[in-house]
């Protein structure tokens, strides 16, 4: 009688069928997060201050045949470290996608009472401007005005940029003026275009400028046409399916509690810049009566 533990399958009552357990496993597959997963994200996002709940009470429903793009945002720092993934409808204007991006700089600058509601993405030769507050400025002039005024230069730093064999084996087959390709930058409004009206490269690296100089890299990392295993709530989307957990720092004096406060030039602190919770900060920094006790530079801190 052979070993039902070596190399025979064995039936068992109540068991999965082999074909259930391959379609289930291919589920799998599809980044489509469970309904009670999402309740629990949903919760996460909010505390590190994401913008937009994680399912809406509206139901869109989807148009076919409907495109789903992946697009994956990294840090303005760490140039490698993504930070977040969101799925996209292709008939999605670029603005509910930049209203779902967070990043640290943002809140950092509405603290500051400086926060700046301009910003674009630059896809491919395409500045999408993002000019819906009437106070936005439109950072792509600036830039149109030197390509008019210095187009020598622009050249110049262009060929330098897509330097390599490739364009010089160009050159000696197409003569300078053609092999130079220089883009023909062009602006639209980024809450009047969507997706599908964009050219774009998938794994390609795009940008995505805030609060003035806050510059972050974008990929369309997949495209494919919507199935029967995606959310089918167009409401839904930007579906966020991954998102960075910030490291916090802990207090240098306790080692206890979240730090909430960085100070930095300050002469009794152990280190530079330096890390305290709210108790311990105003512990070492007060008098009872509440007046300061020596002048020193402090800021909020919220997390790395």
């Amino acid at each position: 009688m052979a070993d039902p533990c070596i190399g025979d399958s064995v039936s068992v009552e109540g068991g999965i069928p082999t074909s259930d357990k391959i379609e289930r496993l291919r589920s799998l597959r599809f980044t489509t997060t469970p309904v009670k997963v999402r309740a629990i994200f949903n919760i996460y996002l909010t505390v590190i201050g994401v913008r937009r709940p994680f399912a809406s009470q509206e139901h869109v429903p989807l148009c076919y045949p409907e495109v789903v793009l992946c697009v994956e945002i990294y840090h303005n720092k760490t140039s490698s470290k993504k930070t977040q993934e969101f799925l996209v409808l292709g008939s999605q204007i670029l603005s509910d996608l930049r209203d779902n991006i967070y990043c640290l700089t943002d809140k950092l600058m509405q603290t500051a009472g400086q926060h700046d509601p301009s910003g674009y993405f630059l896809i491919e030769n395409t500045f999408c401007n993002d000019l819906r507050d009437p106070s936005a400025t439109d950072y792509s002039l600036p830039i149109f005005d030197w390509l008019k005024n210095s187009k020598n230069e622009a050249t110049e730093k262009w060929e330098v940029i897509t330097s390599g064999e490739l364009k010089k084996m160009q050159k000696e087959l197409l003569g300078h003026a053609d092999a130079s390709n220089f883009p023909n930058f062009k602006s639209v409004y980024m809450h009047k275009t969507r997706f599908s009206d964009l050219q774009f490269r998938l794994g390609a690296g795009y940008l995505y400028c805030h609060q003035g100089n806050c510059k972050h890299t974008i990929v369309v990392r997949d495209m494919r046409l919507v199935h029967p295993e995606d959310a089918q709530n167009g409401a839904d989307y930007p579906l966020l399916t991954f998102q960075i957990q910030p490291r916090y720092r802990k207090c240098e004096v306790c080692k206890i509690f979240q730090a909430t406060k960085m100070t930095v030039d300050d002469k009794w602190a152990e280190k530079n810049p330096c890390y305290f919770c709210i108790k311990c900060y105003f512990l070492l920094h007060y008098k009872e009566d509440g007046s300061l006790l020596y002048p020193h530079s402090v800021f909020d801190y919220y997390h790395e």
